[in-house]
């Protein structure tokens, strides 16, 4: 009898704790979906405070400004959507903060969108992309991207560094955009709380004039003149509208002509000529005649070319699958004695684990190869901004086996 109530209890216990870990799972799911759709509303309205659109000739341009309180719901919001591990949070942190250079400059990305028959330039972008501080001191670039000195035409974005900023209350003067004067992009400043609606008191209703009524003496008489009809006003009368006659339909005569419509008239076929076959040739004939001597009308059949061999491309496969899955060992054993012996193992780790190329790979890359050379391209995004970056890795075949040259 005890043992049957024991086991009945441990029955429900297990019963009860399925019970419990599912409802946890599904809390879990809804607090990590209500976190996620927070940061990532703190992030949209944190850009919608750093962002300025003007419109110039023939061209429309938008400034972004990336303050240091973008990074932490940025991160969260990634770490949530593409569920990350610690070790990757912190590298996408540290990927976010390096890119964009945060606590040693100010970064804005400047977009122009050229739509124009003529290009846009607002060359030399070193003097004509000034930050204009709250006291008006003009600050030119410390660095920004080359592009933005070309002929602009289509869209073009690059993102410009100016010295670090303590006061955010600063503007964004660019030149070139509106031929003789400049354009000044000025910011929010302050990300408004979640949820917040804009509104604007309303104007003021005119004051209506009532007038004052006089109070009525004991002594005065009250005259009331009651309408009748030989006194009642006449009402004006309407103008009589224009009688509008409807329009005449044209005529048509009863024997006019009709035109049916007509089939498409097909196109001629031109007859290709005959091609007569070659005459034979004797076996005795062909034996007779030098190689040289017999020629063909085909033409000859390009070589194929091979991408790649399969020994390089399956190195180099597992070498960047080791990269993106911080396999350091792995890695090392793949480069080649030579690379081996200029960099030991601890320093090599340190490198790769420190270069951002790394972040990008497991969002899919695309290989190039020539000889045994390949050229390696990922996308690095960061919000809407998209750049490419292009890696070559070089093999060398030891003892049957192709390694990295590093």
């Amino acid at each position: 009898m005890i043992g049957m109530k024991y086991r009945r209890s441990m029955k429900r216990l297990k019963k009860l704790s399925r019970v419990l870990f599912l409802f946890q799972a599904v809390w879990s799911i809804a607090f990590a979906a209500v976190s996620f759709a927070n940061d990532r509303d703190d992030v949209f309205d944190i850009l919608d405070a750093w962002t300025c659109v003007r419109w110039g000739e023939d061209n429309i341009a938008w400034v972004v400004h990336y303050p240091e309180e973008l990074v932490e719901p940025w991160v969260r919001s990634e770490r949530a959507r593409q569920n990350m591990r610690p070790e990757q949070t912190d590298e996408i942190r540290k990927l976010f903060s390096d890119e964009l250079r945060m606590g040693s400059a100010t970064a804005v990305l400047l977009s122009v969108y050229g739509y124009g028959a003529s290009q846009t330039n607002i060359a030399p972008a070193d003097r004509n992309i000034v930050l204009i501080d709250s006291s008006g001191k003009r600050i030119s670039p410390i660095v920004f991207e080359k592009k933005l000195d070309d002929p602009i035409s289509g869209l073009v974005q690059g993102f410009v560094f100016f010295p670090l900023q303590n006061d955010k209350n600063f503007r964004i003067s660019v030149k070139g955009l509106v031929q003789g004067r400049e354009t000044i992009f000025t910011f929010q400043g302050v990300a408004p709380p979640r949820g917040a609606i804009e509104t604007t008191a309303p104007a003021p209703a005119p004051a209506l004039s009532v007038p004052v009524r006089r109070k009525q003496t004991p002594d005065e008489e009250v005259v009331v003149k009651i309408p009748t009809r030989k006194n009642a006003p006449e009402k004006p009368s309407s103008p009589e509208k224009p009688r509008t006659e409807p329009p005449k339909l044209p005529e048509f005569e009863a024997d006019a002509e009709f035109f049916a419509p007509t089939a498409p008239i097909a196109p001629a076929v031109v007859p290709e000529p005959e091609v007569q076959p070659p005459e034979a040739i004797s076996p005795d004939e062909l034996e007779a005649q030098p190689p040289e001597a017999i020629s063909s009308d085909e033409p000859e059949k390009p070589a194929e070319v091979t991408a790649a061999p399969p020994m390089p491309r399956r190195t180099l496969e597992n070498y960047l699958k080791a990269w993106s899955d911080g396999d350091t060992d792995r890695m090392y054993s793949l480069i080649s004695s030579e690379s081996r012996a200029r960099i030991s193992k601890e320093s090599f780790a340190k490198e790769v684990m420190s270069d951002n190329f790394r972040n990008a790979i497991s969002s899919g890359y695309k290989v190039s190869w020539t000889g045994n050379s390949a050229s390696v391209t990922v996308v690095k995004k960061i919000f809407f901004v998209r750049n490419l970056e292009t890696r070559q890795f070089d093999f060398v075949a030891e003892n049957d086996v192709w390694r990295v040259v590093r």
